[in-house]
């Protein structure tokens, strides 16, 4: 996609921008986090839509869009039996599409993508330096200023939430070891590791490591690195990962490995969310409106107020029904083997799977990253259609001239 002037190169940047502001005040439940990528997003939108010159979708937006106006729908049609948080719900999973369709617009060319990826590479990395001296510090206290609740990590309120964003950008990290950057690659991989070992989220960390393992299979099975240069590359990996995990300290994340029902309550609460599907299976209860109809399901009554499924494939099938969780499935599945190809976008995959276990994309600017990349993926590769905006001048050149 070309835009006019000097604005190509700015919206690459604009749009990471736009995503990591948010994620930079992620760490308070208040809802003006959300307005802030809301507003972003929208402002980055709006000068892509009237300065863009070539539009071409990639055939995933069709997925992609059905996703954007599910919950309108259920609105339409009365489905939801608490419109107001499928209100509430319908515009982050817009959005969520919008920053799809601007990823695969804005970022199509391989200098967008890469402005874009080590941006956010280097912003994240930030993001987990600040977390790990976080941890030293008693109260939390976010870039060292604000007071915080103490379930927050560097700039996310809750652990697997950051962790979450570890496993989506560490891949990218991974990459740049592939683009012959072994050493700054390699530091960024083991900060975002080692941050992980600190938020202590045993999935996370199982699901970043898992990355490293999946990157080393592809470049070995690939033949992309020679027999020697790959023992090389993966002596030092292996060096600056068990450094970055001494420093982090794995004493308390191995206690909680050692714990021996640690997804019971999370078990239970699944099954009780299996029933929900069970009862309205093709359009569910609406969008967001999972917690006022669990409580009829609910199989444990301990006096907790739960907040989420803490399985979020079991929540959207809830929600938005069975369709619907085959949408956001078969568009990472159409996706897969562009993901594989690319080792940045690994981390889509990573975080579904992260997503059985808990509400790793329950919340706005992770869920807006995650769609950006699948976007980029999408687009990455489409040739660019007619300029529409030349033949608009065209055509009124003609009637001019009438």
């Amino acid at each position: 996609m070309r835009t006019k002037g000097s604005l190509q190169p700015l919206l690459p940047v604009a749009l990471a921008s736009a995503i990591l502001l948010n994620i930079l005040v992620n760490w308070t439940l208040r809802y003006w986090p959300v307005a802030v990528g809301i507003v972003g997003i929208s402002l980055v939108a709006l000068v892509w839509a009237l300065s863009a010159r070539h539009i071409a979708l990639p055939p995933e937006t069709a997925l992609v869009a059905l996703i954007g106006v599910w919950g309108p729908l259920q609105l339409l049609f009365h489905i939801s039996v608490l419109p107001v948080l499928t209100v509430q719900s319908s515009l982050i999973w817009m959005m969520s599409a919008i920053t799809f369709i601007l990823a695969s617009q804005i970022l199509r060319g391989k200098t967008a993508q890469q402005l874009f990826l080590r941006f956010v590479l280097w912003v994240t990395t930030g993001i987990a330096l600040i977390a790990m001296l976080q941890a030293t510090t008693d109260p939390v206290r976010v870039f060292g200023i604000f007071a915080a609740e103490p379930s927050v990590v560097g700039t996310m309120y809750y652990k697997n939430h950051f962790a979450a964003l570890m496993e989506l950008v560490a891949p990218i990290a991974l990459w740049e070891i592939r683009n012959g950057k072994v050493l700054k690659g390699g530091l960024c991989y083991a900060a975002l590791f080692a941050a992980t070992i600190t938020s202590l989220s045993r999935a996370g960390t199982i699901g970043v490591l898992a990355e490293l393992v999946i990157f080393l299979v592809i470049m070995v099975s690939s033949r992309q690195w020679s027999m020697q240069a790959a023992l090389g590359i993966i002596g030092a990996l292996l060096l600056m990962v068990a450094g970055a995990s001494a420093i982090a300290g794995t004493e308390r994340l191995w206690d909680r490995m050692q714990e021996s029902s640690p997804y019971h309550l999370r078990a239970q609460v699944a099954r009780s969310t299996v029933d929900m599907i069970a009862e309205r299976p093709w359009f569910g209860f609406g969008m967001g409106a999972w917690r006022p109809a669990y409580r009829r399901f609910a199989r444990l009554d301990d006096r907790l107020i739960m907040n989420e499924a803490h399985n979020d494939l079991a929540q959207w099938a809830s929600e938005g029904g069975i369709p619907f969780l085959l949408l956001i499935v078969g568009l990472t599945a159409w996706l897969g083997r562009r993901i594989f190809q690319s080792v940045w976008a690994l981390g889509l995959i990573v975080v579904l799977a992260h997503c059985y276990v808990d509400y790793a994309l329950r919340t706005p600017p992770l869920q807006f990253l995650w769609f950006a990349i699948a976007g980029t993926v999408a687009g990455a590769g489409v040739e660019a259609g007619p300029d529409r905006l030349d033949k608009r001048r065209d055509m009124a050149a003609r009637w001019w001239k009438l």
